[in-house]
C-alpha cells in the first residue's frame, strides 16, 4: 500500500508538470486539453495525499492496538504521533495549493486572474508535492520499521 501511495504522489507530480506544459503550448482552441489534464491531476493529487494521511492514521491505530498495555506502548504512541505530525501538515498544504491553483486557473480562463499568479501557484504546488513526497517516503520507511518490529507474528 505504501508503495502505491508513493507512486500516486509521483504521478501527481508528473501530472502537474504535464499540465503546466500543456498550458504553455495550448493554442486558444486547445485549452480544453489543459483543463482536462488539470482536472485529472487534481483528482489524483487529492487522492494521493488524503489516502497517505489515512494510511498513517490506520497503521498508527493498528500499531497502538497491538502494543496496548505492553511495555513499548509509550514508544509506539510517540513514534506514530510523530509520523502523523510530520506527514499531515505537508500533505494538507500540498492539497490546498493544488485546489487554489486549479481554482485560479478558472479565473485565468475567465480573464479575472492574471496568468502569472496561476503560473506561480503551479510552481509552488509542484514544489510542495515534491517536498511531500520526500517527507512521506522517509515517514513510510520509519513506519515500515515499526510495523516490522511490532506487528511481525
Amino acid at each position: 500500500m505504501a508503495q502505491f501511495l508513493l507512486v500516486t504522489t509521483l504521478l501527481s507530480i508528473a501530472g502537474l508538470i504535464a499540465t503546466s506544459i500543456a498550458g504553455f503550448i495550448a493554442a486558444p482552441g486547445h485549452v480544453a486539453n489543459h483543463i482536462f489534464l488539470a482536472l485529472v491531476t487534481v483528482v489524483l493529487g487529492l487522492f494521493s495525499q488524503s489516502m497517505t494521511m489515512f494510511f498513517f492514521i490506520g497503521t498508527g491505530k493498528q500499531l497502538k492496538d497491538k502494543v496496548k498495555g505492553a511495555g513499548p506502548e509509550v514508544e509506539v504512541r510517540s513514534a506514530t504521533r510523530s509520523l502523523a505530525m510530520r506527514v499531515s501538515p505537508i500533505a494538507t498544504y500540498a492539497m490546498a495549493a493544488l485546489m487554489v491553483t486549479f481554482i485560479m486557473g478558472g479565473g485565468v480562463a475567465s480573464g479575472k486572474t492574471p496568468q502569472w499568479l496561476h503560473l506561480s501557484l503551479s510552481a509552488a504546488t509542484v514544489l510542495l508535492y515534491a517536498r511531500a513526497y520526500w517527507i512521506e517516503i522517509q515517514a513510510m520507511q520509519t513506519n515500515d520499521q515499526l510495523m516490522e518490529r511490532f506487528l511481525k507474528e
